[in-house]
Protein backbone atom coordinates (compact mmCIF):
# COMPACT_ATOMS: atom_id res chain seq x y z
CA UNK A 1 0.00 0.00 0.00
CA UNK A 2 1.33 3.42 -0.95
CA UNK A 3 0.68 6.29 1.41
CA UNK A 4 -0.04 9.75 0.09
CA UNK A 5 1.17 12.75 2.03
CA UNK A 6 0.61 16.45 2.43
CA UNK A 7 3.43 18.69 3.59
CA UNK A 8 2.26 22.23 4.45
CA UNK A 9 5.86 23.44 4.13
CA UNK A 10 5.71 22.61 0.43
CA UNK A 11 2.66 24.79 -0.30
CA UNK A 12 3.77 27.50 -2.70
CA UNK A 13 2.10 30.91 -2.55
CA UNK A 14 3.45 33.75 -4.70
CA UNK A 15 1.94 37.25 -4.78
CA UNK A 16 3.49 39.34 -7.53
CA UNK A 17 7.13 38.29 -7.43
CA UNK A 18 7.17 37.59 -3.69
CA UNK A 19 6.93 34.09 -2.20
CA UNK A 20 4.73 34.19 0.90
CA UNK A 21 5.82 32.45 4.10
CA UNK A 22 5.17 32.53 7.83
CA UNK A 23 1.71 30.97 7.72
CA UNK A 24 -0.38 30.35 10.82
CA UNK A 25 -0.28 26.89 12.32
CA UNK A 26 -3.87 25.78 11.67
CA UNK A 27 -5.65 27.18 8.61
CA UNK A 28 -3.14 28.82 6.28
CA UNK A 29 -5.25 29.75 3.26
CA UNK A 30 -8.90 29.66 2.24
CA UNK A 31 -10.19 30.21 -1.29
CA UNK A 32 -13.88 30.95 -1.80
CA UNK A 33 -15.54 31.74 -5.10
CA UNK A 34 -18.11 34.52 -4.92
CA UNK A 35 -20.51 32.95 -7.45
CA UNK A 36 -21.21 29.50 -8.80
CA UNK A 37 -20.17 29.12 -12.46
CA UNK A 38 -23.79 28.44 -13.49
CA UNK A 39 -27.26 29.33 -12.24
CA UNK A 40 -30.21 27.06 -12.64
CA UNK A 41 -33.69 28.38 -13.34
CA UNK A 42 -36.82 26.95 -14.95
CA UNK A 43 -39.28 28.09 -17.56
CA UNK A 44 -43.05 28.10 -16.93
CA UNK A 45 -43.22 24.44 -18.03
CA UNK A 46 -40.63 23.35 -15.47
CA UNK A 47 -37.85 22.84 -17.99
CA UNK A 48 -34.42 23.58 -16.54
CA UNK A 49 -32.38 26.47 -17.91
CA UNK A 50 -28.67 26.53 -17.20
CA UNK A 51 -27.21 30.05 -17.42
CA UNK A 52 -23.50 30.76 -17.33
CA UNK A 53 -22.34 33.31 -14.76
CA UNK A 54 -19.51 35.26 -16.33
CA UNK A 55 -18.08 36.46 -13.04
CA UNK A 56 -15.07 34.50 -11.88
CA UNK A 57 -13.97 36.26 -8.72
CA UNK A 58 -12.67 34.65 -5.59
CA UNK A 59 -11.85 35.74 -2.07
CA UNK A 60 -8.51 34.43 -0.83
CA UNK A 61 -7.79 34.64 2.88
CA UNK A 62 -4.14 34.26 3.83
CA UNK A 63 -3.45 33.80 7.53
CA UNK A 64 0.06 34.74 8.63
CA UNK A 65 1.74 34.88 11.99
CA UNK A 66 2.36 38.29 13.51
CA UNK A 67 6.11 38.06 12.88
CA UNK A 68 5.92 36.89 9.25
CA UNK A 69 7.96 39.06 6.86
CA UNK A 70 5.18 38.48 4.30
CA UNK A 71 3.02 40.95 6.26
CA UNK A 72 5.41 43.57 4.86
CA UNK A 73 4.74 42.40 1.30
CA UNK A 74 0.99 42.72 1.73
CA UNK A 75 1.30 46.04 3.57
CA UNK A 76 3.35 47.37 0.65
CA UNK A 77 0.56 46.43 -1.79
CA UNK A 78 -1.97 48.22 0.42
CA UNK A 79 0.23 51.32 0.50
CA UNK A 80 0.76 51.22 -3.30
CA UNK A 81 -3.02 51.16 -3.70
CA UNK A 82 -3.50 54.02 -1.23
CA UNK A 83 -0.90 56.26 -2.86
CA UNK A 84 -1.46 55.64 -6.58
CA UNK A 85 -3.88 52.76 -7.17
CA UNK A 86 -0.98 50.46 -8.11
CA UNK A 87 -1.56 47.61 -5.65
CA UNK A 88 -2.57 45.02 -8.26
CA UNK A 89 -0.61 41.75 -8.40
CA UNK A 90 -0.83 38.22 -9.85
CA UNK A 91 -1.39 35.20 -7.58
CA UNK A 92 -0.17 31.62 -7.84
CA UNK A 93 -1.03 29.00 -5.21
CA UNK A 94 0.28 25.48 -5.80
CA UNK A 95 0.28 22.33 -3.73
CA UNK A 96 3.29 20.34 -5.05
CA UNK A 97 2.27 17.36 -2.89
CA UNK A 98 -0.77 16.98 -5.17
CA UNK A 99 -2.12 18.59 -8.30
CA UNK A 100 -4.08 21.60 -6.99
CA UNK A 101 -3.31 24.93 -8.65
CA UNK A 102 -4.96 28.35 -8.35
CA UNK A 103 -3.91 31.44 -10.27
CA UNK A 104 -5.00 34.85 -11.46
CA UNK A 105 -3.37 37.83 -13.11
CA UNK A 106 -5.17 40.59 -11.18
CA UNK A 107 -5.69 40.65 -7.44
CA UNK A 108 -5.62 43.24 -4.69
CA UNK A 109 -5.83 43.38 -0.90
CA UNK A 110 -9.53 43.74 -0.14
CA UNK A 111 -9.30 43.75 3.66
CA UNK A 112 -6.36 44.41 5.94
CA UNK A 113 -6.08 42.34 9.10
CA UNK A 114 -7.39 43.20 12.51
CA UNK A 115 -4.29 43.94 14.59
CA UNK A 116 -4.06 42.48 18.08
CA UNK A 117 -1.23 42.44 20.57
CA UNK A 118 -1.09 40.27 23.65
CA UNK A 119 1.08 37.99 25.72
CA UNK A 120 1.42 35.59 22.77
CA UNK A 121 1.94 36.27 19.07
CA UNK A 122 -1.31 36.73 17.14
CA UNK A 123 -2.27 35.92 13.55
CA UNK A 124 -2.93 38.37 10.73
CA UNK A 125 -5.74 37.57 8.26
CA UNK A 126 -5.36 39.22 4.87
CA UNK A 127 -8.32 39.08 2.47
CA UNK A 128 -7.46 39.29 -1.22
CA UNK A 129 -9.91 39.77 -4.09
CA UNK A 130 -8.88 37.81 -7.19
CA UNK A 131 -10.52 38.30 -10.57
CA UNK A 132 -10.64 35.78 -13.41
CA UNK A 133 -9.35 33.07 -11.09
CA UNK A 134 -8.47 29.74 -12.64
CA UNK A 135 -8.52 26.65 -10.49
CA UNK A 136 -7.67 23.01 -10.61
CA UNK A 137 -8.56 21.23 -7.39
CA UNK A 138 -6.69 17.96 -7.63
CA UNK A 139 -5.84 15.03 -5.46
CA UNK A 140 -2.67 13.28 -4.45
Amino acid sequence: MTYKHFDPNQLSVVLGLSPISGFAEDTMITIEYEDAPYKLSHDIHGNPIRSRVNKNTAKITIILTQNSKSNDVLSNYVELDRVNDAGIFPVIIKDPSGTSLFSCEHAFVLETPKVEYGQEAKNREWVISASNMSQYVGGY
